[in-house]
């Protein structure tokens, strides 16, 4: 952004040496200190309004004094006689004609400054320019290039050191496995098709997705050898991590094995399930609890596989007190009768109590974690929530993840026959 809002500036410069007539009463080192003494007191006269009216005239340029002062700079080389003179302008050829009018005048205007008269103890001579560089010195695009990419990488840098070190989200399945004390059962790669569909057909069959829900299948008929899991609560910490997808996609998984599943939607709050499979809304499991209907004669079959469904049903005033109802645990016991999994699909349970009222009734919890998303101090607080009650939290499912991060790629399928994914 400067390289371009910056207007060249150019410099043109010259070298004086100060020399002092020699005198047969002072030495050679007494003259060198009176000269270098005298230098040092002509860079004033050069920066002064008077010599740049003396240039002005000179030259005839249209410029104030003030600010032809700014644009001469005076230096002497420590130690030396020599003073270094540079004039910067905006105009190169101006700048030249400035630097050579420096250097008629100024051995004569130093001297009328001095009050030399005939007799003359410093001579000012210029040894080299008036010279003009015909590169902009200012600004120098090159080096801001170079500071503008060094500090660039530098604040990247800092940036991400510092979001890594303030960021409490889990990025890999062994790290959230260690946190919770619980086992990571499974870790779903993110899909751009997942986005518009969350919801797995036949055409996915093939895919890492698939297999991750298969994988989560397996774990969880085998997480509880002696006791196995047939109510299955499924919740997350907070929202929009991916739970009731997590939920409807794993019931269909258990349907696709031949297990007669029922999958129930008791967030009862904000359903999504219904939307997600283009169900009948109406009638659901708030009407089962209200004592308005048999949830027997409420289910919808959905896909090809055998899986039923039982709503939400209307938004009632008191979902969670309707969830811990004793008719919310009759409704449990009769669908143990007939259904080998029962997979509920709950509110976070952070911002209400939903979830954990309802995993009571369940033998076990699946805690859904977003990959780089949610906290760790979020999940620590809704196990402890879930444990308080003595619910059995079985695992968590890690969703979201980066291909990169996530599980290798089956390969025993023949490549001909793996689809491709997004």
């Amino acid at each position: 952004m400067i390289n371009e809002t910056t207007q060249p500036q150019y410099q043109a410069g010259l070298t004086v040496f100060a020399a002092t007539s020699s005198s047969g009463a002072t030495s050679a080192l007494q003259e060198d200190e009176f000269a270098q003494r005298r230098i040092n007191s002509y860079v004033g006269v050069i920066n002064s309004e008077l010599f740049a009216r003396a240039i002005i005239i000179d030259t005839g340029i249209d410029i104030d004094p003030p600010t032809l002062t700014t644009m001469i700079a005076a230096t002497v080389e420590a130690d030396t006689v020599l003073m270094q003179v540079t004039v910067t302008d905006t105009d190169p050829d101006r700048a030249q004609r400035i630097a050579a009018s420096i250097a008629r005048n100024l051995d004569t205007v130093i001297g009328e400054v001095d009050n030399r008269e005939d007799k003359s103890e410093v001579e000012l001579r210029v040894i080299s320019g008036p010279t003009l560089n015909p590169k902009p010195v200012s600004p120098r695009k090159a080096l801001n290039l170079a500071l503008g990419g060094a500090l660039g990488l530098a604040l990247g840098i800092a940036i991400g050191l510092a979001m890594q070190q303030f960021d409490t989200s889990f990025r890999s399945r062994d790290a959230l496995a260690a946190a919770t004390g619980v086992p990571t059962l499974a870790a779903m790669v993110r899909d751009a098709r997942a986005h518009k569909d969350p919801v797995l057909n036949p055409a996915d069959n093939r895919t890492r997705r698939a297999e991750g829900y298969r994988q989560l299948r397996t774990n969880l008929r085998f997480v509880n050898a002696t006791n196995p899991i047939q109510v299955l609560v499924v919740t997350s910490a907070v929202e929009s991590e991916g739970k009731t997808s997590t939920a409807i996609n794993l019931a269909q998984t258990f349907a696709k094995a031949d297990v007669k599943t029922l999958l129930v939607d008791a967030d009862l709050r904000r359903p999504k399930l219904e939307r997600r499979l283009d169900l009948e809304d109406a009638v659901g499991l708030t009407t089962v609890l209200v004592g308005d209907a048999n949830w027997v004669d409420l289910l919808q079959d959905w896909g090809p596989d055998g899986l039923a469904i039982l709503a939400s049903g209307p938004i009632p005033p008191n979902p969670s007190e309707l969830l811990s109802s004793q008719a919310m645990g009759r409704f449990i016991a009769e669908a143990r009768e007939l259904y080998d999994v029962i997979i509920i699909d709950t509110p976070p349970v952070l911002p209400v109590t939903d979830g954990v009222v309802t995993s009571v009734l369940a033998d076990g919890v699946l805690m859904v974690v977003r990959y780089g998303s949610t906290k760790q101090d979020q999940v620590f607080t809704a196990l402890e929530s879930l444990r308080s009650v003595s619910a059995k939290v079985l695992g968590t499912v890690m969703t979201m993840v980066p291909a990169q991060h996530g599980p290798a790629v089956s390969s025993y399928y023949g490549q001909q026959d793996v689809p491709r994914e997004a």
